[in-house]
Parts: structure tokens; sequence; C-alpha cells
């Protein structure tokens, strides 16, 4: 084996997600982790400080600024609120939640990400 081929023999194949409406981003991974954090924890602030602090590549670690901003444009460009605030969450507090909307987005996301991570894997073991 020459040493170029021994070098492709070590690529690994990865691919990006992300789902658009009429030619305008909805949500990529970041969006799909942010929303999975807030069904989690029932929190905006909770789910960005759940985020990996390199969840936006090399740039900055999320912030809530940054959450509330992505999912505006996300709520704009469907037309539909993806998530909505909730009076006496937990000990009285406010928290949010995914609309059904929020959570069917996330949940056709996560779908479609599994199925390429299958076929990914199948296609990089040549079968």
């Amino acid at each position: 084996m020459t040493q170029s081929s021994s070098a492709l023999e070590r690529l690994t194949p990865r691919i990006k997600l992300w789902l658009e409406m009429n030619g305008s981003f909805i949500v990529g991974k970041v969006g799909a982790l942010l929303l999975r954090a807030i069904e989690e924890h029932g929190s905006i602030s909770q789910a960005v400080r759940a985020l990996p602090p390199d969840a936006l590549g090399e740039e900055a670690a999320p912030s809530y600024r940054f959450a509330w901003g992505y999912l505006r444009k996300m709520e704009e460009r469907l037309g539909a609120a993806v998530v909505e605030k909730r009076r006496g969450y937990g000990s009285g507090v406010g928290g949010t939640a995914l609309t059904e909307v929020g959570r069917n987005l996330l949940h056709r996301y996560e779908r479609l990400e599994a199925k390429l991570e299958v076929a990914l894997a199948k296609a990089s073991r040549g079968n």
C-alpha cells in the first residue's frame, strides 16, 4: 500500500445537516442541541449552560442572547412559535417549553440525523 492510499484509509467522512424552508435556514446542529436542552431543562438559560462550550465551533460559547436570537429567527422564518413561556414552572419561577411545532421540528431533525449517521457508517464500511 502506498503512503497516499494509507492516508486515504484514515479519512473519516462527515456531513452537516440543516433544515430549510423556502431556501431559508431554519435549524442546524446548534439549534437542535438548543431545542433538546430546552426540552430537558425547561429553561433557556439552563439550556445554554448545558450546551457544549464549543457548540459554535471556534467562535464563542453560546449565550442567552445568542439562544434568543436563534429562536426568534427560527420562529420568524417558520411563521410559528417553537418555544413558549410557562408561568409557575418548578418552584414558582417561570420556564420555557417547546411548542408542538418545536417538538416536531426537533424530532424531525434528530430522525434525519440518525438516518444519515447510519447511511454514512454503511458507506464508510463499503457496504
